[in-house]
């Protein structure tokens, strides 16, 4: 008879000094989703890349993005240019018509007709028609504008200049 010193393996158990722990390092990561290739069976395969092809392209992108960005700022700011002129114009036309003789409240909305007297600027409610052509030129009264009062009690020309 002859015995055999053949060693069973059980299949439960494991062979550790039979494991290359070394190999096996190399084919897993730690951060799976930075590694520039595949790590997993069935994963996504990356082909190499030329970094100038991706950084031309990313900065043909980048330099559209800001070239639109700085033509719609561009756009906004002559928009605010206009906006900005206007109040100054309608700021110089409030300043002329306050300094006329008042003789009334004027309320927001009315329309008023502004008049070079002999004793200066008067604001009036009577348009040119209203105050007859024979008395303003007897009184030498000279029809300048017509204006609304605005809400903001800035005024707005209708008709005329000043």
């Amino acid at each position: 008879m002859t015995t055999h010193n053949n060693k069973k393996k059980d299949p439960t158990s494991i062979d550790v000094d039979s494991i290359d722990l070394e190999r096996m390092k190399t084919l897993v990561s730690d951060a799976p989703g930075k590694s520039e290739y595949a790590v997993e069976r069935g994963g996504t395969s990356f082909a190499p890349t030329q970094e100038g092809a991706i950084k031309s392209r990313a900065f043909k992108v980048m330099d559209e993005q800001i070239s639109m960005q700085m033509d719609n700022i561009m756009e906004q700011i002559q928009v605010l240019a206009k906006q900005a002129e206007d109040l100054k114009s309608r700021r110089i036309l409030s300043e002329q018509i306050y300094s006329a003789k008042i003789k009334f409240e004027p309320l927001v909305g009315d329309i008023y007709y502004l008049y070079n007297s002999p004793q200066g600027r008067i604001l009036s409610i009577l348009s040119p028609s209203e105050f007859g052509e024979k008395k303003l030129e007897d009184n030498k009264y000279e029809f300048l504008a017509k204006a609304r009062l605005l809400a903001d009690c800035t005024w707005q020309i209708l008709e005329g200049q000043l």
